[in-house]
């Protein structure tokens, strides 16, 4: 049996992937404030710092990951891997290909929190081809990693939640959100009653705080969703009314409206919109995440959102593109 250790006081420094994503914008800061060292890695550094001329943290260190290639160099023309030697955690909010090209720069690394998603479930059988492709990709990236860490001894936790929200980021509820804005009404395919449980990305940063500051935490992999549970329909309601407006859901026969979405991909800004997305609006998409609730004892909000959960935070606004 694997030796307790008081994580709180061992593990400190951090290595932040995707620090200006969704779940990254929260995690960054609840990791400074519990004194841990972090190096915030994300593209968006290549465009300014997101703190946005505020002083800076002496415990962060922005990087864009270009500069940890071997022939990459920080400001004072360190090579960026340097600053690997002494990660002991690396929590992943990017890519996972990018964590798992990170393991062997990172010799004492002790454990790793890793966000994936759950859509290695939903999209697996995608009848969409760049679907399917991506979700190949995704569970090449999840095993390499996993199977890196089980050769190493290192802890590992792989989060696959369901539907992100909460800072604007995300290209499901808030693009659903935007849609409201702009046409004051949202075409679903019949009764859109697949169920979902979105969960807000600030839950997802503590509960990877909780897995960095665990002391028995295990190796495991487990879905994540929020605190409500409710269908497709009922969750678009709560987005018109965070918003201010009155409900207004107009009911399509879902083979109708997934042959409009194959239309939709021809216009800009239609990223994701295709026929099996139309139809999953009727699929359940709900995942038993009991495990890792009891393993952290942790909950996670209800689904209850504000219009600040659509909105991109300023100092984010102009640091494209996302990690």
């Amino acid at each position: 049996m694997a030796e307790k250790v008081n994580v709180r006081n061992s593990l400190s420094r951090v290595l932040l992937t995707g620090a200006t994503s969704q779940v990254g914008v929260f995690a960054l800061p609840k990791l400074l404030r519990e004194g841990m060292n972090v190096t915030a890695l994300s593209r968006r550094v290549s465009m300014g710092l997101p703190h946005a001329g505020r002083a800076e943290p002496a415990n962060v260190r922005w990087l864009h990951p270009d500069a940890l290639s071997s022939a990459g160099t920080n400001q004072k023309g360190r090579s960026g891997n340097d600053g690997l030697q002494q990660v002991e955690v690396i929590f992943s909010c990017g890519p996972i290909v990018l964590a798992q090209g990170l393991l062997d720069s990172c010799p004492v690394l002790r454990r790793v929190v890793c966000i994936s998603s759950s859509s290695v479930f939903s999209k697996s059988d995608s009848g969409n081809m760049a679907e399917r492709a991506l979700i190949s990709d995704i569970c090449k990236s999840e095993q390499s990693l996993a199977e890196q860490c089980v050769r190493r001894d290192i802890r590992f936790l792989l989060l696959r939640p369901t539907l992100i929200y909460g800072c604007g980021l995300d290209q499901n509820i808030s693009r659903i959100a935007r849609l409201v804005q702009r046409f004051r009404f949202l075409p679903v395919a019949g009764n859109a009653s697949g169920l979902r449980q979105p969960i807000h990305a600030e839950d997802l940063a503590d509960l990877g705080l909780a897995a960095i500051k665990s002391e028995s935490l295990s190796s495991m992999e487990s879905p994540v969703g929020g605190g409500s549970v409710l269908s497709y329909r009922q969750m678009v309601e709560k987005v018109f009314i965070a918003l201010g407006l009155t409900p207004r859901i107009l009911s399509f026969p879902p083979a109708l409206l997934a042959s409009l979405a194959n239309l939709a991909v021809l216009l800009p800004g239609s990223g994701g919109l295709n026929a099996e997305f139309v139809y999953r609006q009727n699929r359940d998409l709900v995942f038993d995440d009991s495990a890792i609730r009891r393993a952290l004892a942790f909950s996670t909000r209800p689904f209850a959102p504000t219009s600040a959960d659509f909105e991109i935070p300023e100092n984010l606004r102009l640091l494209q593109p996302q990690d």
